[in-house]
């Protein structure tokens, strides 16, 4: 470990190293299919509550009869 300190490769610089052709092109597109499945699972993630919401709603909304025949609608 100590010699990292002094060598002056340490650590090695990976944007200024040399890359294949094509390489920030494919970089790229790494990074837009990362970006495309967080979309995804961010996505998800809001249907997941939409429907929590609305669960919640109909729990919220919903009506109560009574033994005399009338109703209530209860809110929590």
């Amino acid at each position: 470990m100590k010699h990292q300190k002094t060598n002056t490769h340490w650590p090695y610089d990976l944007s200024s190293a040399p890359h294949p052709a094509g390489y920030k092109q494919q970089q790229s597109f790494d990074r837009l299919a990362g970006l495309e499945l967080k979309m995804e699972q961010l996505i998800r993630a809001i249907e997941i509550n939409n429907e929590l919401l609305r669960t919640m709603q109909e729990q919220q909304n919903r009506v109560c009869t009574s033994g005399g025949g009338g109703s209530v609608i209860v809110r929590m």
